[in-house]
């Protein structure tokens, strides 16, 4: 039971929010308490989904302009210059996916980068992010335990992992964990206040990490009541703060951090992360806050909270601070940085022979990884036509089977991870944008897979745009090789209206059914097609095939071979495709350096929403699920005229009895 008296939220919920926000401005405006008022209790400084970026790196502002912003010896000197102000009031914590979105993760498993930048940062306590998880848990398992051994270990704290008892593959990452060790709960004190901390990790994060199998993820809520109720009742904690790998979304009703706060009201602070979202101002629900930083080290969040007199904690101050070039870098962590960057050079020159810092090509337009469109249209943009396009030339430079014809490639917005901006593009950039992932042979990057599918599955799967994307903003696609037209308007899972191939001479020709086509994609889009079967609850039946036609599941077999003359299989990386494509370009200027076309300024309208209520538009070429919603659309209306003609005769009859008595 909690100590707190909790009392739901009054006024509805926009007009609270709408209120405290304005709070919060005066607060943040404020700044330090003024003469006379009384320092918070507590500071929360936070970061989360970080993805690699150990150095400053470049984003898009408001304007669509360029500028700086992140870096961890900045990061470093903010919290140290924080410390020095408020010592033990203050508590510095991280939401995980510390890895992933840079090519420093090369060397996460020998070095354990991330981890010691933000040890030496001041970060405190961290949690897991679906990203630790990329490179299976034997990988995970090496990179905790380097961390360890050089001193850089953060304390982790994992309230919902769980071990497969029956398989021996997640032993290791289970001994390192009682190791390390990585902690179920924490509690620690700051300021006389005792604070109790629990890991999570979402449903969407879990289903977002196909490698860490076989360890699992249990449910978020239930493992969070339990953990909550543990620091209340036995650790006696006076606060209980979440680091959650679920995240928020504009929806209440797929928000997986606001279901938390609303099913486990012993929580008094969710930091919130994976969903990369900015919260400007805190969400409330009933009594507990929710704050999230977005990622990649942009910003640095910070809330301030004040203990009330029913022991409750309210907010004093709330602000996500940029991390901008102005900011001094701490010489100690920038130094250890650019010792690590060294180190990343040489392994990646090593590997693929290639400089990440020699220019592969330049650009005179931005191509921003930013939705273009609302929520019911198509996020296809310039960037993702250019990523597809060289996963088809790639297939055929390879002379992979099938290349010779239509060949569709799809890639999915969650994967790309970065914009390219206007000048030279380096092999980081190249990176930054395709940074995901581990393949067969051990190096970073995902490979390209060539499965088959008939043009039936085919449609099932665009269905995952038009209905599934509309809800997990990863799941957009882009895609090269085809052209889709669909109906957000018409039955879930049956939106598509039309499909076109792009034959090898140009030509477009209309998908047919039963012909088995070739699809080249990543390998974690590969793996994730069991989720397009879940998401859709079994109506999205995707059967991945070989080229002959046999059902296949070892997509590792599938892996397309950049060099079928050499032994084994050399694995055509996912971001090397992309480094080939704008190799590939030609040189316009004459300056040395191949140019992207000004066509990737835009999308070419190969994913296009036609929304229409026109009644023939909405049943034309109809299926399965369509046929089912009318099927049972007529059954009620035929059970209601069942209903409705029985009380009619009743009432007739006792009409009519009532009428001879008379």
């Amino acid at each position: 039971m909690s100590i707190f008296n909790r009392r739901p939220l009054q006024a509805p919920r926009f007009a609270a929010r709408i209120i405290f926000a304005a709070v919060l401005g005066l607060a943040a405006a404020a700044g330090t308490p003024a003469a006379g008022q009384n320092p918070p209790d507590l500071i929360l400084l936070f970061t989360g989904d970080v993805h690699s970026a150990v150095s400053p790196h470049r984003i898009f502002d408001e304007a669509g302009r360029a500028e700086g912003r992140g870096g961890f010896a900045r990061i470093a000197a903010m919290i140290k210059a924080e410390r020095e102000r408020h010592g033990d009031r203050m508590l510095v914590v991280d939401v995980g996916d510390m890895i992933a979105g840079s090519l420093f993760q090369v060397i996460f498993q020998p070095e354990a980068a991330e981890m010691r930048l933000m040890k030496m940062a001041g970060i405190e306590v961290t949690t897991f992010g679906n990203h630790e998880f990329d490179y299976g848990s034997a990988a995970l398992a090496r990179a905790l335990t380097t961390a360890k051994v050089n001193g850089a270990a953060v304390p982790l704290v994992a309230s919902n992992v769980a071990f497969d008892p029956k398989d021996g593959q997640d032993d290791l990452l289970e001994a390192v964990f009682k190791d390390y060790p990585v902690d179920e709960y924490l509690v620690v004190d700051r300021n006389g206040l005792k604070i109790g901390l629990m890991g999570l990790m979402g449903r969407n994060a879990a289903d977002d990490a196909p490698a860490a199998a076989p360890v699992v993820f249990t449910n978020m809520i239930a493992r969070a009541r339990e953990t909550a109720s543990i620091l209340r009742e036995r650790e006696k904690v006076d606060l209980v703060i979440a680091l959650s790998h679920a995240g928020t979304t504009p929806d209440p009703k797929t928000s997986e951090d606001e279901k938390l706060a609303a099913e486990v009201p012993d929580i008094d602070v969710i930091v919130s992360g994976h969903t990369h979202r900015r919260l400007v101002s805190p969400i409330l629900v009933g009594s507990t806050i929710i704050v999230g930083v977005g990622c990649r080290g942009e910003d640095l969040g910070d809330l301030r909270l004040e203990r009330t007199a029913e022991g409750r904690f309210r907010v004093v101050s709330y602000a996500l601070r940029p991390v901008t070039g102005d900011i001094p870098e701490d010489p100690e962590v920038a130094a250890e940085a650019a010792k690590l960057s060294a180190r990343v050079d040489l392994e990646v020159e090593k590997a693929y022979g290639l400089d990440p810092w020699e220019p592969l090509a330049e650009t005179e337009i931005a191509l921003a990884m930013i939705p273009p469109a609302p929520i019911n249209s198509s996020w296809e943009i310039g960037l993702g036509d250019l990523v597809t396009d060289a996963y088809r030339r790639s297939m055929k430079t390879a002379g992979a089977r099938g290349a010779d014809g239509p060949v569709l490639a799809i890639h999915p917005w969650g994967n790309m991870r970065d914009s390219l901006f206007p000048g030279p593009i380096t092999g980081h950039d190249v990176f930054n944008v395709l940074s995901l992932g581990l393949g067969p042979d051990g190096r970073i990057g995902y490979p390209l897979v060539c499965i088959w599918l008939t043009g039936r599955e085919i449609r099932r799967a665009f269905e995952v745009e038009t209905t599934i994307a509309s809800g997990h903003g990863d799941a957009h696609l882009q895609i090269s090789g085809a052209f889709v037209r669909y109906n957000p308007r018409r039955i879930p899972f049956d939106r598509v209206t039309a499909i076109e191939f792009e034959e090898a001479n140009g030509t477009r020709r209309p998908m047919e059914p039963d012909r088995l086509y070739p699809v080249v994609a990543n390998l974690y889009l590969t793996r994730m097609l069991g989720y397009v079967s879940r998401a859709s609850h079994g109506i999205l039946k995707i059967e991945p095939k070989d080229a002959d036609g046999n059902v296949r599941t070892d997509f590792e077999n599938l892996i397309i071979d950049g060099d079928p003359a050499s032994s084994g299989v050399q694995e055509v990386k996912e971001w090397i495709s992309l480094a080939a494509m704008l190799r590939s370009f030609s040189d316009a200027d004459g300056d040395g350096l191949a140019e992207i076309p000004p066509v990737y300024a835009a999308s070419a309208g190969r994913l296009v929403s036609e929304p229409s209520w026109n009644p023939v538009k909405l049943l034309a070429g109809a299926h399965a699920p369509t046929y089912v919603v009318l099927g049972l659309a007529a059954v009620v209306l035929l059970l209601a005229w069942i209903v409705v003609h029985i009380i009619r005769r009743r009432f007739a009859r006792r009409k009519a009895r009532a009428a001879a008595k008379s």
